[in-house]
């Protein structure tokens, strides 16, 4: 009999560790609040990162013509590549911040983007508004912009000078993309360079929109 006692209280106590094993916990569907407070707006991500690590990587395999003659650019020494990769890094952070939940145009208290007035581009809240209303297509962008940024970054670590070249016609056409859907839709292409609006924009990327403007 004290046996048969013994052996039902272990099984009630199997039994009841299983049932507490088993019961979810009290607070399961509460939401896990998020560490990050998103101070930065779009705008100084692009002014303060990502311009930056972008003019830096297309400049770091180039070309310059002057009275002289041509000079070729590229990175040379074990130092260069560094300096490239930690560009590289930078690009691929920036737009892991741009995708980031509650990230807006501009920060709190700025009403007009430093650019604000220029023909063609948007106000604060025309760009905002456009990406409200067309955010799949942002994050697309973004995520064009990372990827870009891990090409850059393999080509830094092959020490490929084509593969920056090639990364860097990407970047082009993907930074101009977005900038043409969220900034500046309404830009009149310039006859030279230094007319346009941004005159550190790629040259190329404009030289492609002018083309299928003028064949559209």
């Amino acid at each position: 009999m004290r046996t048969l006692k013994a052996l039902l209280a272990v099984l009630g106590s199997v039994a009841l560790a299983g049932c507490q094993k088993a019961a979810p916990p009290a607070n399961a569907d509460v939401q896990p609040v998020s560490p990050f407070k998103v101070v930065a707006g779009i705008q100084d991500i692009m002014a303060l990162q990502i311009d930056p690590a972008a003019d830096a990587l297309w400049e770091s395999v180039s070309t310059t013509v002057t009275k002289d003659g041509s000079h070729e650019h590229k990175p040379l020494t074990d130092k260069d590549w560094s300096r490239v990769h930690g560009h590289a890094l930078m690009l691929i952070e920036g737009a892991n911040l741009l995708l980031m939940d509650g990230r807006r145009v501009a920060r709190e208290g700025v009403r007009q983007l430093e650019d604000h007035g220029t023909p063609g581009n948007l106000t604060t809240e025309e760009a905002q508004a456009a990406i409200n209303a067309n955010r799949a297509t942002f994050v697309s962008f973004a995520l064009a912009l990372r990827d870009v940024g891990e090409a850059m970054l393999k080509a830094t670590e092959a020490k490929s000078t084509d593969g920056i070249m090639d990364a860097g016609e990407t970047m082009d056409q993907v930074c101009e993309g977005c900038h043409l859907k969220f900034w500046y839709p309404g830009q009149k292409i310039p006859r030279f360079p230094d007319e346009a609006p941004e005159v550190d924009a790629p040259t190329k990327a404009r030289a492609a929109v002018e083309s299928a403007a003028t064949h559209g």
